[in-house]
């Protein structure tokens, strides 16, 4: 998937089109990037189960042309959410939220492995 896909697939869920959306467009690779970069974990988890070399640093996107260097469930189940969230963060908190929520279910469906804290013992 393309950035270019996953940002049109993002004005979808906010009921967007490609042209009353266009304001969206200035900050979709920069959100798209900040995806890959907290997603960091779930990219490499993916890549060492596939027998590939794992990222030492989250890969950047230079533009929405580009494919989306994330599996492909993560690139087009999770990510139009997460990007959809970003891009309304500072409009419209309601659809922030509904989005963001939408992004970490279906995150934790194909990551069901939870991390939690060491705690100590007394």
């Amino acid at each position: 998937m393309t950035g270019t896909e996953c940002f049109r697939a993002a004005l979808n869920l906010l009921s967007e089109t490609p042209d009353s959306g266009a304001y969206y467009e200035q900050f979709a690779l920069g959100a798209l990037n900040q995806l890959i970069s907290n997603s960091l974990r779930e990219i490499n988890a993916e890549r060492v189960f596939c027998a590939e070399q794992p990222f030492a640093a989250p890969p950047r996107m230079a533009a929405l042309a580009d494919q989306i260097p994330a599996g492909d469930w993560l690139a087009s189940e999770c990510f139009p959410y997460g990007l959809a969230a970003l891009l309304v963060a500072d409009d419209d908190k309601e659809k922030f939220n509904w989005a963001a929520n939408e992004y970490a279910v279906r995150l934790l469906r194909h990551c069901p492995a939870q991390f939690t804290a060491v705690q100590e013992m007394v």
